[in-house]
């Protein structure tokens, strides 16, 4: 046990901000399983079953450089990162991000904390294997006000990464983007056309708040490991048998 982390744990739940609403991803370490205020824990767990499957082409994760866009506390970055991942975390929040930057100490982890939002600028000269916009992209959009400089991001992250891992649902929540199709297939063209000239595979779906589902999938320049069914999704996508 790293009386360091139960530590922070202890923090989190006595925080003011934590009593009336939650962290959104639960914390990948024992010391923190107990932690009441962690939310959507079984779709935080798929969603990284799901893109560890997609990764097995690669013959290690040590090594890797990660970029999370919109990291929360780290869920996914601490994942990475605990297998040898080289992780840049960008979370605009500073609760968030103050407490994942104190669990990186407190394991000593690669992962570099930045507390901000993730500009373009702020990908000048740099190249990532791995990275993820998980349930972001409609925060940058502001819903359907700015998709023009979503587009840009996403477009701008993209081409940064040899994968891209994206996440996103429509049409339910505070933030939502609004479409009149179905919502997987309008984030495969959204992928589609901004992250060419990778390859758009569908991964999966969850629903984390019980309400609209979420849609994941992996932009990349080499194909990753799908399953029969990801195969079979990607192809109906594909051929605009999903509209």
């Amino acid at each position: 046990m790293n009386t360091k982390l139960r530590q922070i744990a202890e923090s989190i739940e006595k925080d003011p901000c934590e009593s009336t609403g939650h962290i959104y991803h639960p914390l990948p370490f024992p010391e923190f399983e107990r932690l009441k205020t962690s939310s959507s824990r079984e779709s935080a767990f798929r969603k990284w079953r799901l893109i560890s499957h997609s990764l097995k082409s690669f013959s290690s994760i040590a090594g890797l450089r990660v970029l999370d866009v919109g990291a929360n506390a780290g869920f996914y970055s601490f994942n990475f990162a605990k297998l040898g991942a080289l992780v840049d975390a960008y979370e605009p929040h500073k609760h968030y991000a103050e407490f994942g930057a104190q669990i990186a100490e407190a394991t000593n982890l690669p992962v570099r904390w930045h507390n901000k939002r993730l500009e373009q600028a702020d990908l000048a000269g740099k190249n990532y294997d791995i990275a993820l916009m998980l349930s972001v992209f409609q925060w940058v959009s502001r819903g359907n006000e700015n998709l023009e400089e979503a587009k840009a991001l996403l477009n701008a992250v993209a081409h940064s990464a040899r994968v891209l891992f994206f996440e996103l649902g429509c049409n339910s929540g505070e933030s939502a983007i609004y479409v009149a199709e179905r919502p997987i297939a309008w984030i495969w063209r959204l992928l589609k056309e901004n992250t060419s000239p990778k390859d758009v595979a569908y991964l999966g779906s969850t629903a984390p708040w019980g309400r609209g589902r979420r849609f994941l999938f992996a932009c990349a320049e080499d194909r990753v490991s799908l399953t029969l069914w990801q195969r079979f999704i990607t192809f109906a996508l594909q051929r605009s048998w999903i509209c």
